[in-house]
């Protein structure tokens, strides 16, 4: 029986060539769709941040007499609960590769944070607030 490159020749071998790369093309598109299905799609992302969807949490700056709840959506950071009660200031540190909270109303120090009183192992821009979660600002001493 002929194969296709002695039938076709040079153009055989280019066509079958042609194939192989489309057959690899529609491999990888076909891994990478079904991993997104798989992770949720569409819908995990929508999750993400649930706008309409809203969590209450405390805030707590003892040094400033805050002590109140805020409202926010699903999905937000500790900085969109603080930017509800206090205006602040950052510094973002290259080495750490993070933005430091350095200044609330006013008062400039560098601030940690807590969650329900343990400190997270994320800054506050990565860490997602829950439904009833308290947030705790401290002075951080050096």
């Amino acid at each position: 029986m002929l194969e296709l490159k002695q039938i076709l020749g040079r153009r055989g071998e280019k066509l079958q060539r042609g194939v192989q790369v489309f057959a690899f093309i529609m491999v990888g598109f076909l891994g990478l769709a079904s991993g997104y299905i798989v992770a949720g799609g569409i819908t995990k992302q929508a999750e993400h941040y649930a706008y309409g969807e809203t969590i209450t949490c405390g805030v707590k700056i003892e040094d400033l007499g805050i002590d109140t709840q805020v409202q926010l959506f699903k999905g937000m950071t500790p900085f969109d609960a603080l930017l509800r009660v206090a205006s602040l200031k950052t510094t973002y540190y290259e080495s750490m590769g993070a933005s430091i909270v350095t200044e609330i109303d006013g008062l400039q120090q560098s601030w940690g944070y807590k969650i329900n009183g343990e400190s997270p192992t994320v800054g506050m821009q990565d860490y997602q607030l829950r439904n009833d979660d308290n947030l705790e600002l401290f002075k951080l001493e050096w």
